[in-house]
């Protein structure tokens, strides 16, 4: 048997911006261990095994979890006096994609309160001495876990800074008076400046709160006839004469000419209307990809956490009209994990733009069509600002405060966890991989006087244009998932010992039914790739350590036929220090592309 030793995987450079990513490189490596009971005897099985069982670096190659059809649809329903219904079952309700009705695959009804009850203690363990190889299984959550997570996100590159503040202010004041024990708090940014990871130090938070400031990546145009982000969208994306006309109205009159060439200068006018919006755009989606990959990076960290996670978008919103399939995307992932996003528009009671003073004329024209054609883009432009982060609220289960300057009870209604949600699942046939949107639609058609929120759609995947890049991008959400799944026969089991007062050596054993697996037949030998990690979370979902291992198996009939009586069991070792600690452990099967991931708790005494 050749043993070798593989790295946990390097992080794409999206991926090193991640809090929850920076520890991969740091990885130390382990030599790979198969336990000696597997085969008759150590050197016997090395003979039988030379070239059937390997392990060496590989990218993971597995099917995306999107490529497995399966949709997430969370369904909050409500009677007429706002309260969560519960006592609905599966076939109350109707589920419809593109107006084709679904067969619903999986139906729970789920109540947030009940996953922050904390777990009781673990039973008592004595603590081995120093270097003894006496080892203890934990596996209990202890009473002391935090129970929930709120991720605060301040979109600092979109909000202006007296919004910000105000939004700031009622945030601490919120936090102030309603944090618990048990409670951990972040505070994230769309420009990545001044953050602050999960803590229940309120005196953190505070000083955090006080340093916002507005960081815009670019600044706002206003020179003579410069395009609104969403007049812009119009013109470049949806070709809108009237937008067309009423831009080149403005940058003509910014452009006098003589009266003699007035039909040259318009025909410039018109021409430079396409090079100046498609600028706008650019600039516009700039700034709203920033405050996307901030949102995605926060529901990324928090999906390893334990009991109730919900993320807090504070923002005046952004242009997203272009970006639906990202805002998709992040809204399938917070289904996936777990995650509630809730929105507050941090504008406060809508007001006419163009009565704000401080913005000068409505328009560069003294044309009255113009101008009133001006007004209704800007009323149209403010009216839509937030409906990116009102569709992430709305599609995950959560609340979207907005048209209210009372940010306090704004903060009050979004961190509160709804009562109760159900959450439905369906598998859509023959779904092309086109990224095209299909709308969704939840029924209730014995209950006409209930109202029923659930999201609106999804984008079906696209064709992956680095199939490596993404698949590993897949593993790294089964990792950091809190979900138990159970594609695959795996069983796992965690044992330490002390090395001495301060220093801990943590095996995860993780053991897979090999009978189960679906290998190929090449050469007269029984192929398949395995995957295996192990990651180690502390109690503030901070990830410790990890390693990865790949398994190359290339088993003769004879060799296959015994470990499907024995099975494969991986041992792990990592160090860790005495504490309370959450093992996720991963395994992937490269021929049917099924992942599965547990979870043990372990409290390493001091």
């Amino acid at each position: 048997m050749r043993m070798g030793r593989a790295r946990f995987m390097s992080p794409s450079p999206t991926c090193a911006r991640r809090p929850m990513c920076r520890w991969l490189p740091r990885l130390l490596v382990a030599i790979l261990i198969l336990i000696p009971p597997l085969a008759p005897s150590a050197p016997q099985a090395q003979k039988e095994a030379t070239g059937e069982i390997t392990s060496k670096d590989v990218q993971p190659t597995f099917k995306l979890q999107a490529q497995r059809n399966v949709v997430v649809v969370r369904v909050v329903v409500r009677d007429a006096h706002g309260a969560a219904v519960e006592n609905l079952r599966q076939e109350d309700f109707q589920l419809f994609d593109r107006g084709k009705q679904q067969t619903i695959l999986s139906f729970s009804l789920e109540k947030p309160s009940l996953k922050a009850a904390a777990a009781p203690p673990p039973k008592a363990a004595e603590k081995p001495a120093p270097g003894e190889g006496e080892e203890t299984d934990e596996t209990s959550l202890p009473a002391s876990t935090p129970s929930r997570f709120v991720g605060l996100y301040f979109d600092d590159v979109n909000t202006v800074f007296t919004n910000l503040a105000q939004a700031r202010d009622a945030a601490d004041r919120f936090l102030t008076k309603h944090v618990q024990p048990g409670d951990r708090v972040a505070l994230y940014t769309s420009s990545g400046q001044k953050q602050l990871d999960f803590t229940d130090d309120v005196a953190k938070i505070h000083q955090a709160l006080m340093e916002l400031r507005e960081r815009p990546i670019i600044g706002k145009d206003t020179s003579c006839g410069a395009i609104a982000p969403y007049q812009a969208y119009q013109i470049v994306d949806q070709n809108d004469s009237t937008a067309i006309a009423e831009a080149a109205e403005e940058i003509y009159n910014c452009n006098p000419c003589p009266p003699q060439v007035e039909a040259e200068c318009r025909a410039a006018a018109l021409t430079k209307v396409q090079s100046e919006a498609t600028r706008s755009l650019t600039l516009a989606e700039t700034q709203s990809n920033a405050a996307l990959r901030g949102i995605e990076s926060l529901v990324r960290r928090m999906t390893a956490l334990p009991g109730q996670r919900s993320v807090v978008v504070i923002s005046e919103g952004f242009l997203s009209q272009t970006l639906l399939f990202e805002l998709s995307q992040i809204s399938d992932r917070a289904l996936r994990s777990g995650v509630i996003i809730n929105a507050i528009d941090a504008r406060g009671l809508y007001t006419d733009p163009t009565n704000d003073a401080s913005q000068g004329a409505i328009a560069n024209t003294m044309n009255a069509a113009y101008i009133g054609q001006k007004h209704l883009i800007l009323m149209q432009g403010t009216e839509r600002q937030t409906e990116g982060i009102e569709s992430l609220a709305l599609d995950t289960g959560g609340i979207f405060f907005h048209n209210s300057n009372d940010l306090d009870d704004g903060f009050r209604r979004v961190a509160a966890a709804p009562e109760s949600y159900y959450v439905l699942t369906f598998s859509p046939q023959n779904l092309k991989l086109d990224g095209l949107f299909h709308p969704l639609r939840v029924k209730l058609p014995s209950y006409k006087a209930l109202t029923v929120q659930a999201r609106k759609g999804y984008f079906a995947p696209r064709k992956p244009e680095d199939a490596a890049a993404q698949e590993k991008e897949e593993l790294q959400d089964a990792v950091y998932s809190q979900e138990e799944t159970h594609e695959l026969p795996i069983d796992v089991h965690t044992q330490f010992f002390m090395k001495n007062e301060t220093d801990a050596r943590l095996a995860v054993l993780t053991s897979i039914d090999v009978r189960l697996l679906h290998f190929r037949k090449e050469d007269n030998r029984n192929v398949d790739n395995l995957t295996f990690v192990a990651v180690v979370f502390d109690r503030d979902g901070n990830v410790v350590t990890g390693e990865q291992k790949a398994l190359q198996l290339r088993l003769r009939d004879n060799s296959l036929e015994r470990y499907q009586q024995t099975g494969i069991t991986i041992r792990t070792m990592l160090d860790v220090h005495p504490g309370t600690y959450l093992v996720r452990a991963v395994v992937r099967d490269s021929e049917s592309g099924q992942i599965s991931g547990l979870n043990r708790t372990v409290e390493i005494p001091y």
